[in-house]
């Protein structure tokens, strides 16, 4: 009796914690292509073929999470994250429909194989389906390093991407929310330096330090930087020379693809292998080791000066966040997003005595000391614990 009772138990729980995976890891039924992954991180369910695509993100998605929730508070909007292996699965999205399925807010990331699907077709497009096989060539020579820079590049854009979705559905009451608009920072009531210095922070994220760094003769004023707005600059241009769209990350826009209409009726293979590498992972916003002001890489444009200062603008704005928060501690910068949340002047706080005074030609010599000592491969602010990390 007593061994069948156990034999009984032991059933259950086998059944049970069958049925515990079964929640946790489940097939949509309105995104059959995807798994649904829930609790590998805190406000985030993951879609995907599988859990190995997903675990490069977990880490960086924990921490940034962690941050947020230090700084807005435990009650964040739930989201889902949706990483397309296939050019199939990316057009099954539809974000009204996942919105409805209770989220708060959405994002889609592309894989390295998905990228290279894509790009690949772009050429083929042009090359009327024959690839050269000097073209073929040199991306399979490349393929392992273009794969770990994508890898790389998905998931910075990834956490950026998460840390914008979330400072616009948990401030901006009300929002419908539209991940094209990741980049607008007009949706969040913060001012825009904050906005970009906040997801800076959260995501680990400085993609325009290393320009930053390399014109600091041509910054604004710090002053001007915490009043003003964010210089504007039409999205898919930003995206074909940075490769940063909403949000601060993503791909190039269609004009500067491979196959694109710049391309005309047969690009270069310098051209192709500039998309190819774009689309793979060189390229991410910001020109660190890369070419000087202006230029795009794999050469084939100039920033205009719209573009060169928007990039100055999110870098200073990235950095000076971090700067206040190291020089004053979180407990202020806490103080500061209520208090610009009341609809005050953020200059005001930050002028106080008790945090960086009102002496600006100081508080400019500082933090312009602060910037040139930092590294680029740096993962920028203290976490909640007040430790620095470093990118992998």
């Amino acid at each position: 009796m007593a061994r069948r009772l156990i034999t009984v138990l032991m059933l259950v729980m086998v059944l049970g914690a069958i049925a515990a995976n079964a929640a946790n890891n489940q097939q949509s039924g309105k995104y059959k292509s995807f798994t649904q992954f829930k609790n590998l991180v805190d406000g985030i369910d993951f879609f995907a073929s599988n859990r190995a695509v997903i675990n490069p993100l977990i880490k960086p998605a924990s921490e940034t999470i962690a941050k947020l929730k230090a700084l807005l508070g435990e009650n964040l909007p739930r989201g889902a994250v949706f990483i397309c292996s296939t050019l199939e699965q990316k057009d099954s999205i539809y974000e009204p429909q996942v919105l409805k399925m209770g989220y708060g807010w959405t994002i889609t990331v592309t894989t390295a194989e998905m990228r290279a699907q894509e790009v690949l077709a772009r050429i083929k497009s042009q090359m009327e389906n024959e690839i050269p096989a000097e073209i073929l060539d040199r991306i399979k020579s490349r393929m392992p390093e273009m794969a770990a820079q994508a890898e790389k590049q998905m998931v910075s854009t990834a956490v950026q991407q998460i840390a914008y979705a979330v400072l616009q559905t948990s401030l901006a009451k009300g929002l419908q929310f539209r991940s094209s608009r990741l980049d607008d920072m007009g949706k969040s009531p913060l001012p825009d330096w904050l906005d970009i210095g906040i997801a800076a922070y959260a995501s680990g994220v400085n993609a325009n330090l290393a320009f930053l760094q390399q014109n600091m003769d041509q910054t604004f004023p710090l002053e001007d930087i915490v009043t003003m707005s964010r210089p504007f600059v039409a999205s898919a241009i930003l995206a074909a020379t940075t490769g940063n769209g909403g949000g601060g990350g993503g791909f190039p826009s269609n004009s500067m693809r491979a196959g694109g209409p710049e391309a005309g009726g047969g690009p270069p293979a310098g051209m192709m292998m500039g998309g190819m590498g774009a689309m793979m992972g060189r390229g991410q916003g910001g020109f660190g080791g890369g070419p000087g002001m202006g230029q795009r890489p794999g050469g084939s444009r100039s920033l205009s000066k719209d573009e060169q200062d928007r990039m100055l603008f999110d870098g200073q704005a990235a950095t000076f966040f971090m700067f206040l928060l190291e020089k004053v501690g979180i407990e202020k910068v806490r103080e500061l997003i209520r208090f610009t949340l009341e609809g005050k002047e953020s200059i005001e706080f930050i002028s106080r005595e008790d945090v960086l005074g009102n002496d600006w030609k100081q508080i400019e010599s500082q933090w312009s000391e602060w910037v040139k000592a930092q590294k680029p491969d740096t993962t920028f602010g203290p976490g909640p614990q007040g430790m620095m990390s470093k990118t992998s």
